[in-house]
């Protein structure tokens, strides 16, 4: 079996034969059983962006972890590919195996029941994947730098005289030397995405809508890539994660009275962004300690004529010394959040229900709302409407219906 169709079988795919077939055959391929494994894809992803380039083998072989473009010359680098990846992501344990094809040696990673083999570029689950491939030997991924100063086994990829002797100090300390050259260098470009300085603020002003807010969201919390991908609240380290119980608690809550009462998703974990409004508001409703901030993050839109500065509103919660902001799922101090973003309102729960009875079950801007002015581009006759009925009775009602159904919550 040649080695494009060995990657079809492993992976449950057929070959392409349309005009981006080339695309297609020769990405990264995923076993449907794994695509429920997001956090993991996300991670692996995340990882080969941050890789440093790595030297070329002494048969002039490129060292890549393909996630398109997949060449076979690589499948011969099977152990220096699994050694590199398991270095920098402490999640895999190594797999050193047998091709029973061919009889040859053979090397993957395993995560549970996942196989990343990146010689292959295939990701799998391990019941298809034995099929081919025999395990001979499991190096715990604690234990591979003792493997590798043991012995040695990357230098026979980089040695570059075939008589040359192999007792200095230099060579036989090649293979952890090598792997911690490239963990040093993968931590740097770790780091060189949470800089924030002049110039980083005023790019991220430009770019601030992209990719979910990403680049905003990890310079406020130094957190990876495929960590903000999930459904996770990124924390800031200097702040006690402790508040993540807190916060988890009023969520299930809030969640729970949203639906039931109003059938609205009110979820302080999945699509949270866009909605920070209703998030921010309820839980200062809910609990009292998280002050409700508004206020807005500065950009600037190139249109015709020029740059013109704007205001994307929006929403958020102070306690103590940190700001915590449920749209953006995300807790950091606030001398590191207020370098970004403008605060302009504070108001306490009291305050915020005294508006509530104003201006009704409107989750919104509230200076901007009683004001008439836009709130988010909305130019609806609707929304012109609603203005129309502030310190109405019937907003007087739906603001005390709410208040009450949320204090009833808080004390059972």
């Amino acid at each position: 079996m040649t080695l494009d169709k060995l990657r079809y079988s492993l992976t449950d795919h057929q070959e392409s034969f349309s005009l981006i077939s080339d695309y297609v055959n020769f990405m990264l391929l995923i076993h449907p059983s794994i695509n429920k494994y997001d956090d993991l894809l996300n991670r692996i992803e995340d990882d080969i962006n941050l890789l440093p380039e790595i030297e070329s083998t002494i048969d002039k072989t490129d060292i890549k972890f393909y996630r398109y473009g997949y060449k076979e010359e690589i499948y011969s680098k099977s152990e220096l590919l699994a050694f590199i990846f398991a270095s920098i992501n402490q999640d895999w344990n190594i797999i050193k195996g047998l091709d029973t094809k061919t009889g040859r040696f053979h090397f993957w990673l395993k995560n549970k029941d996942v196989v990343f083999d990146p010689s292959l570029a295939v990701l799998t689950n391990e019941d298809i994947y034995k099929k081919r491939y025999k395990k001979i030997k499991e190096i715990k991924n604690n234990n591979i730098k003792e493997y590798l100063i043991e012995h040695n086994n990357l230098y026979k990829f980089y040695q570059k005289e075939i008589f040359k002797k192999r007792h200095s100090k230099d060579d036989k300390n090649f293979s952890i030397n090598f792997i911690n050259e490239i963990i040093n260098k993968f931590n740097e470009n770790i780091n060189r995405q949470y800089i924030l300085n002049d110039e980083r603020i005023k790019h991220l002003k430009k770019v601030l809508y992209h990719d979910d807010f990403i680049e905003f969201r990890q310079v406020l919390t130094k957190k990876r890539v495929s960590y903000l991908q999930s459904e996770n609240i990124a924390v800031h380290h200097s702040i006690d994660e402790s508040v993540l119980e807190i916060i988890k608690k009023g969520a299930k809550n809030i969640c729970e009275l949203m639906k039931n009462e109003y059938d609205m998703i009110v979820d302080y974990f999945n699509r949270t962004i866009g909605n920070c409004y209703a998030l921010s508001i309820m839980f200062n409703l809910y609990n009292g300690d998280f002050k409700l901030i508004q206020g807005y993050i500065p950009y600037e839109e190139e249109r015709i004529g020029g740059k013109v500065k704007c205001r994307y509103q929006h929403s958020w919660l102070e306690k103590d010394n940190f700001v915590y902001d449920p749209a953006f799922r995300l807790i950091t101090p606030k001398e590191l959040y207020y370098q970004i973003v403008q605060k302009e309102d504070e108001y306490s729960k009291e305050e915020t229900e005294n508006i509530l009875r104003r201006i009704g079950f409107n989750l919104t801007h509230f200076k901007d709302f009683m004001n008439g002015e836009t709130i988010g581009n909305d130019e609806r006759v609707r929304y012109k409407s609603l203005v129309n009925e502030i310190d109405s009775q019937k907003f007087k009602e739906e603001g005390e219906e709410l208040i009450s159904l949320v204090r009833k919550i808080k004390n059972k």
